[in-house]
């Protein structure tokens, strides 16, 4: 089976699945207060250091562990959006679970507003400039497109938005920048930062949340004090300790040989999505007059798996993102191709088998 759908999940590493399963022996609960507990907090500690050192974060600062990005994304926007007097501002190409939440608070009438791309699929900047003001409370970019690979310049809008909003924070989801680009919060100067384990073989059901300033968050999941007191509910020890073996472990490398070698075996009629400031391991491509579902059926008979966008919106129809970045004819054949540690040959392989189901559809609908 060729696997390459990456950015939905990647498969948890061997040393990340023994880390996980060595930790579940430390079942203590790490907020009460005998010595086997004291240990296990202590391991929660050393982890949450790791984060802040690893990510370079800022003086002050603190990672929470959260059950997924999805909760990162919902926790720093419930925080941030409490007044209606105020302007929340995001891209049009946000993930599911950012621009969801954004269009649900744009319904029940806060000011929210979504800055357009442009063709490569990036953040169209300089209409972002033109929506700040002294009423912007909230900017949410994400770093890497999740459907296009596109990259956005956050460390230049984070420039942008504190110098002409003096109390606005601004967010950034990382999730599919972590092991593409390198990472440095410090630098790069937001206030949130979202990362998720199982897109770097970790496992599911653990993500990460950067908070610059802790008096600044209020807290989206109330109980305990766990988290600093910035998330209630008992750590999940052993998703934690996997998810920094998972990191210790992530090697940043250049996929741009394999990304050429699809796009120069393929036999067929395309439109390239993104084709400027993209990460290496992902080719947003669609086919005009194909649907992609089907394309991607065709493909898993020959035992290759490939993606249409983003698994949380694989029933939902129409890809968003790529519906705004191409003609409609384009948009309902987009396939996603996300890959990692596969070969020249797998490569070609894959090339040639999509430009003949994609050659085969065509043929039948004639």
């Amino acid at each position: 089976m060729l696997y390459f759908d990456n950015a939905s999940t990647t498969k948890i590493s061997k040393s990340a699945l023994d880390t996980y399963t060595k930790s579940s022996e430390l079942f203590y609960n790490p907020s009460a207060l005998y010595l086997p507990a004291v240990k296990v907090s202590k391991e929660l500690e050393n982890a949450r250091n790791f984060f802040l050192k690893y990510f370079n974060a800022d003086k002050g600062s603190t990672f929470i562990f959260t059950g997924c990005a999805t909760e990162s994304n919902n926790s720093v926007l419930k925080s941030a959006i409490t007044r209606k007097d105020k302007k929340y501002i995001f891209s049009a190409g946000e993930h599911s679970s950012v621009h969801n939440t954004a269009k649900y608070y744009q319904e029940l009438g806060y000011n929210v507003v979504f800055i357009p791309l442009k063709s490569n699929g990036s953040i169209d900047i300089s209409k972002l400039e033109c929506e700040l003001d002294d009423s912007v409370a909230l900017v949410s970019c994400i770093h890497v497109s999740n459907e296009t690979g596109a990259i956005n310049d956050i460390k230049e809008i984070v420039r942008m938005v504190k110098s002409r909003c003096r109390n606005a924070l601004v967010h950034a989801d990382g999730v599919q920048a972590v092991g593409k680009i390198k990472i440095d919060l410090t630098d790069l100067g937001v206030d949130y930062y979202t990362i998720s384990a199982h897109k770097i073989h970790g496992p599911k059901g653990i993500g990460a949340l950067y908070i610059k300033n802790i008096n600044k968050f209020k807290p989206f999941i109330i109980g305990g004090e766990q988290e600093k007191g910035l998330r209630a509910g008992t750590e999940n020890i052993p998703a934690i300790l996997s998810f920094k073996t998972a990191l210790e472990e992530l090697k940043i490398k250049d996929y741009t040989k394999l990304k050429e070698t699809i796009i120069s075996n393929l036999n067929c009629d395309y439109k390239l999505v993104s084709t400027d400031n993209c990460v290496s391991n992902i080719i947003s491509i669609c086919f005009k007059g194909v649907r992609a579902e089907t394309i991607q059926h065709m493909l898993e008979g020959y035992d290759i798996l490939i993606g249409t966008g983003s698994a949380c919106n694989s029933k939902a129809g129409l890809n968003r993102v790529v519906s705004q970045l191409v003609p409609r004819e384009y948009a309902q054949g987009a396939i996603r191709l996300s890959f990692e540690d596969v070969t020249i040959e797998e490569c070609k392989q894959v090339a040639e088998e999509l430009s003949s189901a994609v050659n085969q559809y065509i043929k039948r609908i004639k």
